[in-house]
Formats: C-alpha cells, sequence, structure tokens
C-alpha cells in the first residue's frame, strides 16, 4: 500500500472506531484501536492488501 492507501485506511479504522465506543461495541472499538497503532508501527495485514486493489478502483469509480 502506498502512503496515501495508509492514511485512508487510518481514517476508516478511527471512524471505525469512534462509530463502535458510541455503541458500546467494546470488542469491535479494541481492534480498530489495535489495528490502527499495528499500521504505525509498520505491520501490515493480509486482508487490507487484498482490499486494497478493491478500495483503489472504487475511489477511482467515485472521482470520476
Amino acid at each position: 500500500m502506498n502512503k496515501l492507501d495508509l492514511e485512508v485506511v487510518n481514517v476508516l479504522f478511527f471512524q471505525q472506531m469512534l462509530d463502535a465506543v458510541e455503541q458500546e461495541r467494546w470488542d469491535e472499538a479494541a481492534m480498530a484501536l489495535y489495528k490502527l497503532y499495528a499500521i504505525e508501527e509498520g505491520e501490515r495485514f493480509n486482508d487490507l492488501h487484498d482490499h486494497s486493489v478493491e478500495l483503489n478502483n472504487a475511489l477511482k469509480a467515485t472521482a470520476a
């Protein structure tokens, strides 16, 4: 993933964490926070790499 992709993923995880906290889904909020910290530390998740191509295509389609 490139730097822009990582920024988008960070925003999405942050939003997911906020939504989970508002709904008091603590396990989901904890997982989102864990992934935010892990990404900042350089960890890569296979499920993110598989969807990064789909995310790029969706963003391009939205921009067009």
